[in-house]
């Protein structure tokens, strides 16, 4: 390049020295975004392809939708667990509408419940007797439920918060082999289903842990957001991940659908806050 004051040309090798790096470093960001959106449609068994993806259970509340299986991790769950995803009701009634239940034994004892309303909470079959807060419809909310033997105590919390507790019997464990079933309430195993019951919204990120995680922990991960990936320090205390429970089967109009998550919230704990900024800044433009 020839002409122009010695100023200018150093600004103009500077400019594309940034353009330069930039483009080494936006290319596997848009690569992973075109294959996060080519995964969703073509490649389901991938387990990066979960990522936006939601659970929806559609309107018109039916006993034909659920999703069920019976993982073997429920062994590692027997003396500790927690159970956190985000979750939005789309339901126009103010029924307890079960996102999951967990049952081993026939009749109606279900050993876990998790309801778009924190009354509709239980561990082995008794109600954690709470009434608050109220949670609203069409609203995205984060509710984790946690239990250990060694406290014989079982928590909610919603949106980071401790919203109460309830002890359990002492020496009771979380009997193993049962069956989780998320969308139904089950009054038998698997099964006698009430669509007065059923859930109608959708679920993202449902993650199931090998241990009590602590407050500190569940609001942590409240505050990365929604559209966050799985937190890298709890990762290795997953039992079964958001990628497990999209791959179980899926009766009735349950689908798998795109939300509205970007791409930047996967790559955010990879990269560097103020760089993620400017490329987001010049992505933009």
């Amino acid at each position: 390049r020839s002409g122009g004051s010695s100023g200018s040309r150093k600004q103009w090798y500077q400019r594309r020295v940034r353009e330069t790096a930039l483009n080494h470093l936006l290319t596997p960001v848009f690569e992973m975004s075109l294959k996060l959106s080519f995964c969703l449609v073509f490649l389901p068994a991938i387990a990066l392809c979960w990522y936006n993806a939601v659970l929806d259970f559609p309107h018109g509340p039916s006993v034909e939708n659920y999703v069920m299986w019976s993982p073997d991790e429920t062994e590692s769950m027997q003396s500790a667990l927690s159970i956190c995803s985000w979750f939005r009701s789309t339901s126009t009634d103010n029924n307890n509408r079960w996102w999951l239940s967990y049952q081993q034994t026939s009749g109606d004892v279900e050993d876990i419940l998790l309801a778009d309303r924190v009354s509709g909470a239980g561990l082995f079959s008794a109600s954690m007797g709470l009434s608050s807060p109220v949670l609203e419809k069409y609203k995205w909310f984060h509710m984790c439920m946690t239990w250990d033997l060694a406290t014989r105590t079982v928590f909610l919390y919603v949106d980071g918060k401790s919203v109460g507790s309830k002890g359990t019997a002492s020496g009771r464990k979380l009997p193993a082999g049962g069956v989780f079933v998320l969308g139904q309430e089950q009054d038998a195993v698997g099964g006698r289903f009430d669509a007065t019951q059923a859930f109608v919204g959708e679920l993202y990120q449902l993650n199931m842990f090998e241990r009590a995680l602590t407050g500190q922990e569940i609001e942590r991960v409240f505050n990365r957001g929604r559209c966050a990936g799985s937190d890298p320090a709890l990762v290795r205390d997953i039992l079964v991940s958001w990628s497990d429970v999209l791959e179980a089967p899926r009766f009735g109009d349950v689908r798998i659908k795109k939300s509205t998550c970007s791409m930047w919230h996967l790559v955010k704990d990879y990269i560097d806050t103020d760089l993620l900024e400017h490329l987001i800044k010049y992505h933009g433009h």
